[in-house]
Order: C-alpha cells, then sequence, then structure tokens
C-alpha cells in the first residue's frame, strides 16, 4: 500500500534533492574547474543559502520520519565542503566554517524537536536516530587518525592504511546492520533508508572517479574496485533487510 503524498512529505523530497545536489555539484564543479577565488566563495553563499532553505523546509515540514530523515542528511552533508577555499580566501573559509558547525547544531535541534513531536508511546526511537547520525563518522576519524600512524611508519606502503579503511568502514555498516534488525520498523526503516543513499552516493563517487581517470589515463589504485565492492555488498544486504522489514510489516 502506497503512502499518502503530504504536503509535509513533499518539503521534505525537496530538502532531500537540495542535499544532494548541492553535494553533486560541488564535487562536479571541482573536479572539471580551475577554480577562482572569486567562484569558490559564491559557491559559500549558495550552500550558504541552501542549507537555510532546507532547515526551514525541514521544520515546517512537521513530519516526524521524514523529517529526520531530512535532517540527518542534512546534519551529515550540509553544507559541503569547499576544498579550496581556505587555500584561496582564508577569511571566507572561517566564516563558512562557522556556518558548517552552526548547522549542525540547528539539525540537531531540529531532529529534537521533530523527536519529541511525536505521540506516545514514540515509534521513532533514539537509538536508531543517534547510530546513524554518529556510528559511520565515529568509525571513520578513528580510522583516520591510525592511518596516519601507520602512514608514518609504512614506508610509503598504503596498503595497510587502505586495509583499515575496508575494515573500519564495514564494522560501521555491521554495527548498523545489527542496530537494524534490533529496532522496530520505524528505526530500522530509518537506518535503511539513509545507508541506502549514502552507499549509492559513494557508490557513484568511486565510480565517476575511475571513469575520469580512464579517460586520463592516469594510475587507477585497486582500492577503487574493493571500495566499489563493499559498498555494493552492503547495500545488498540493507536492501535484503529491508525487504524483510517490508514483509514483515504487511503481516502486522
Amino acid at each position: 500500500m502506497r503512502e499518502k503524498i503530504t504536503t509535509g512529505k513533499i518539503y521534505c523530497l525537496t530538502a532531500v534533492a537540495i542535499i544532494l545536489g548541492s553535494y553533486i555539484i560541488q564535487r562536479i564543479l571541482h573536479i572539471t574547474l580551475d577554480i577562482t577565488r572569486e567562484f569558490a566563495i559564491i559557491e559559500a553563499i549558495v550552500f550558504t543559502v541552501a542549507t537555510v532553505i532546507v532547515f526551514f523546509l525541514v521544520t515546517k515540514s512537521k513530519e516526524t520520519f521524514y523529517g529526520i530523515l531530512t535532517a540527518i542528511f542534512g546534519l551529515r552533508m550540509m553544507p559541503p565542503d569547499i576544498s579550496s577555499l581556505a587555500k584561496l580566501s582564508p577569511e571566507a573559509n572561517i566564516v563558512y566554517f562557522i556556518v558548517q558547525k552552526f548547522s549542525l547544531l540547528i539539525f540537531a535541534v531540529a531532529i529534537l524537536w521533530l523527536y519529541e513531536q511525536q505521540e506516545k508511546p514514540k515509534q521513532l526511537k533514539a537509538v536508531p536516530i543517534l547510530c546513524t547520525i554518529l556510528v559511520v563518522p565515529f568509525f571513520m576519524d578513528v580510522q583516520g587518525e591510525i592511518s596516519v600512524y601507520i602512514n608514518s611508519i609504512a614506508n610509503g606502503n598504503l596498503i595497510y592504511s587502505y586495509f583499515t579503511g575496508f575494515i573500519f568502514y564495514s564494522l560501521s555498516m555491521i554495527i548498523l546492520l545489527f542496530v537494524a534488525t534490533r529496532s522496530n520498523q520505524q528505526g530500522a526503516k530509518l537506518i535503511i533508508d539513509f545507508q541506502f543513499v549514502a552507499l549509492l552516493l559513494n557508490f557513484g563517487r568511486r565510480i565517476c572517479a575511475v571513469v575520469i581517470n580512464l579517460a586520463q589515463g592516469n594510475h587507477i589504485s585497486r582500492s577503487y574496485y574493493c571500495w566499489i565492492a563493499i559498498y555494493i555488498f552492503f547495500f545488498i544486504a540493507f536492501y535484503v533487510l529491508r525487504k524483510k522489514n517490508t514483509t514483515k510489516m504487511l503481516t502486522h
């Protein structure tokens, strides 16, 4: 049975489109163009405005599940990083850094507000929300620090760093799968839907990198193919879990 399309869901869908569009456009621009100082500052302004619009749409929607899911995307992805801004305009970079940190706060507030708007007993619990927000960033931050140490003693051999990335990312996915299986239907759906989009974005990013490097005749690290295989594997795992969750919903 299809869910009714409400105005609130349209707001959330629009907000997600803005978030994903900002993320994808930023990366395409920085791959295909030579970014100037003026262009980078315009990017920062546009993405700041986009962040405000997303926040407005999320809070205006008053949709508990889809609003929280969209706010998590906003918290994790808005405004997108502009890697060249620090070098091109240190002053603008400081302002943009403050905007990024402030966006974490406003989206966290939006998630908390939407969570508290639920009728009791709450169908969407706190643990799936927190795991969706924190698990992957936590493990990848740990992996990043470990990789810095490993690279300092590995004499230029990056294979150990690659393997720590594979292991820590896979561990984060396994934990999310476990939490999803232990959560109720709403909690499992939140984790699964978020990871679907995240895995597709990561898959697309790696595929684009492979295609661009092939077109330019550059060497392609085998780690790219390993990452692609990992994304496909966990996408299938979450898809199977989603099918089971959907079947369970239909039988109740």
